[in-house]
């Protein structure tokens, strides 16, 4: 259809195609998780949820699935799951604590993460990415220690549990994906 409007090569094609693609998921598995939030009655939480993550992630990076699927069966039951534990759950303070410095850790060793499909090939960037997380984490941290509300402290903590877990090597290796793409990205 954009093809008869006018002329694009297939390096154009393949980009606006992988976009519409991305676009429709997001869309679709959005629409699902507000349904499935209404039906377990978590729709603030997974909003906050979705809100933190995104910004860790933002420049963290971290871990995609190879498949629509394998994002659908990853997705739905960490979100549900977590907003019902964000929700329902009062962790203790050492379990806090113990996040936080995990948390610390991993965006000090392995953010940003990045994907074999998107290396992050430039070492300015790399840098840049890996403050502004820390940045940003900091800043959660500023938040989570004044907030009085056990809901929004669950939600930046189990947000930080998750870009932990999606930056880390080990899980990378679960799922059988190459860790830190730029490193073998002009040896392809």
């Amino acid at each position: 259809m954009i093809q008869k409007t006018r002329e694009i090569d297939r390096l154009e094609e393949k980009k606006l195609k992988y976009g519409l693609e991305a676009f429709y998921n997001v869309f679709v598995k959005s629409v699902v998780l507000i349904i499935l939030s209404i039906l377990f009655h978590t729709v603030w939480e997974i909003i906050g949820l979705t809100i933190v993550y995104s910004t860790l992630r933002l420049y963290g990076f971290g871990i995609h699935m190879k498949t629509s699927l394998q994002c659908w069966f990853t997705t739905i039951p960490l979100y549900l799951g977590g907003s019902l534990l964000i929700k329902y759950f009062e962790f203790p303070i050492q379990f806090h604590i113990v996040v936080w410095a995990i948390g610390f850790i991993s965006f000090l060793l392995f953010a940003p993460a990045d994907t074999k499909a998107r290396p992050l090939i430039h070492k300015e960037k790399r840098i840049r990415a890996k403050i502004l997380s820390l940045c940003i984490l900091i800043i959660y941290f500023i938040l989570f220690i004044h907030l009085e509300n056990v809901i929004l402290k669950n939600i930046i903590v189990y947000a930080i549990f998750l870009e932990s877990l999606s930056i880390n090597p080990l899980v990378y290796k679960l799922f059988k994906m190459p860790f830190n793409n730029y490193k073998t990205f002009n040896k392809v």
